[in-house]
Parts: C-alpha cells; structure tokens; sequence
C-alpha cells in the first residue's frame, strides 16, 4: 500500500514544478498576436498539465491524467484509459470555451487601459504626462 505521507509529497512536488512549467508556459505565449490562440493555449496547457483522475488499480488514488492515460495505454490498453480520454478531451473544450470568452472579455474594453473616457463622454487615448525635462 502506498504511504499517505509519501503520496502527499509527491502531489506537492509536482504541483510546485507544474506550477513553474505554466509560467513559463504563459509567458512563452504571451507574444502570439492572436488573442484566442494565445489564451486557449494557455488554459489548455494547463488544464492539460494539472487535471488529476482517478487511478485505474486504486480508486482511491489521484494521478495526473495525462500521464496516467499514456501508461495505462502502454500497460493496460485502450479501453481502460477511455475515461481518462474523455475527461481530457472534455476539458479541453472547457479550457476553449474559457479562453473564447477571455478574448471577448480583454477585446471589448474591459481591461484595455489605453482608451479612457472623457468628461464629454467621448473616448480618447491615453496622454503622457509631460515632466518639463526641456
């Protein structure tokens, strides 16, 4: 049987690195031009790095999915990784979902500093302050 102490270390240990790998991750996509493209590849990076599942021996047991669908494909077979499959595939489309509408969301205005409104009601662009450095 597995020690308790031990399992928690090792959920510890691998969300602290997964952790550093989506930050890396999302700053290497930063640059992508297109807004949908770069925030669904950020939250599909993610969810596909951190979505746990049951494991397929001891139900009672977390594992990461995607590593767990890989080995029980190599070990068991298809048919005993499907619900992992689908649980990945699904969170997927969830993960597409969340970045459409984080592109609807930053595009419209919402978080775009650059564009503030007058007191006239009319939008204008964001002015420098001049610091009298002449």
């Amino acid at each position: 049987m597995i020690d308790l102490s031990d399992y928690k270390l090792a959920w510890q240990v691998y969300l602290s690195v997964g952790l550093v790998a989506g930050v890396i991750w999302c700053m290497l996509l930063r640059r992508i031009p297109v807004r949908v493209l770069r925030y669904w590849l950020m939250t599909a990076g993610i969810v596909f790095l951190f979505l746990p599942a049951r494991h397929p021996d001891m139900s009672e047991l977390w594992v990461p999915s995607a590593g767990a669908a890989v080995l029980t494909i190599l070990t068991d077979g298809l048919e005993t990784a499907v619900p992992m499959l689908l649980a990945m595939g699904m969170a997927q489309i969830g993960a597409l979902i969340v970045a459409i509408l984080l592109a609807y969301i930053f595009a419209n205005g919402v978080a775009n500093p650059k564009k503030t409104m007058s007191a006239d009601g009319t939008a204008s662009s964001r002015a420098e302050p001049d610091i009298g450095l002449d």
